[in-house]
């Protein structure tokens, strides 16, 4: 059994990101193990919600729970229009978080989406 594929999402500022890069290059370079993870940064929650709107996340748990799934589809499943489908997959296909398979398929390669919101910045 593979481990789970987990997506890391959280907001940070960019000098925490810098200091979190700096400490894991540090551990590999001193031959520790180091644990590779996925992840995407947004500098405020303002930011967070505007990419990752209500319907982007309703699009992720669809494409999860139904696909892989002709880009096609979706609009029907979503209760979209065709245009707002394609804004959102390439939105979301930019950060990595659907991609498509070789047959144009688009896909959540996510078992999990973990998101991070400090309290204090």
């Amino acid at each position: 059994m593979t481990d789970p594929r987990i997506l890391h999402i959280e907001v940070s500022t960019p000098q925490a990101a810098m200091d979190a890069f700096a400490d894991i290059w540090e551990r590999a370079r001193r031959g520790e193990a180091v644990m590779p993870t996925e992840s995407i940064g947004f500098e405020s929650l303002a930011e967070l919600l505007a990419t990752l709107t209500s319907a982007r996340w309703e699009l992720i748990r669809l494409v999860r729970r139904h696909g892989p799934l002709a880009p096609e589809q979706l609009p029907a499943l979503a209760g979209q229009s065709s245009e707002d489908i394609r804004e959102h997959l390439a939105a979301l296909s930019a950060l990595g978080i659907l991609e498509a398979d070789a047959s144009g398929r688009v896909l959540v390669p996510w078992d999990e989406i973990d998101l991070r919101v400090p309290l204090a910045a």
